[in-house]
């Protein structure tokens, strides 16, 4: 039930003649609060890309912003979303993750929207247990950043939450 709808409803039990005289004042005061509440929330600015889908450029460019060391803030203020939006989808390309307490080597990432590409780490370690990510997986795809191990708990758990 929205605020209007709840707003409704009061009204019509203070025009109601069976409250005594102190809940028909407490009703007109939950009234005049939810229309003060209503007001502030209209005044809010509502953010400037709510709703629009992420394009592949956007992904790149805070991927490579993170990367090169950003905080969550600039990045948001970059690509004009706000920070819970870029924390999020970083979070959903599995950049991030809140579960680990590993921090993220910048160092040791290799982007693959560079022009040049460095040599391939292959000793790099899993963001989320710290082990190899593993030579084979890496020549496969130098842009893996969890063990195959913990990149199957991750696919499971991102199953899991969209059902």
């Amino acid at each position: 039930m929205n605020n209007s709808e709840s707003k409704k409803r009061l009204e019509g039990l203070q025009k109601s003649k069976f409250f005594s005289p102190e809940i028909q004042d407490a009703l007109r005061f939950a009234i005049e609060k939810l229309s003060d509440v209503q007001h502030h929330l209209d005044q809010l600015p509502k953010p400037v890309m709510a709703n629009k889908r992420w394009s592949q450029a956007e992904e790149s460019k805070i991927v490579e912003l993170l990367l090169g060391g950003n905080s969550i803030e600039v990045i948001a203020n970059n690509v004009e979303r706000s920070p819970n939006s870029v924390f999020s989808r970083l979070q959903h390309l599995g950049i991030i993750s809140i579960n680990s307490t590993k921090v993220i080597d910048f160092k040791h990432r290799d982007v693959e929207f560079k022009v040049e590409r460095p040599e391939i780490d292959l000793y790099r370690k899993c963001i989320e247990c710290s082990e190899s990510v593993g030579s084979k997986r890496l020549t496969i795809n130098p842009n893996f950043y969890r063990c195959e191990s913990c990149q199957l708990n991750y696919e499971a758990s991102r199953e899991r939450e969209s059902k």
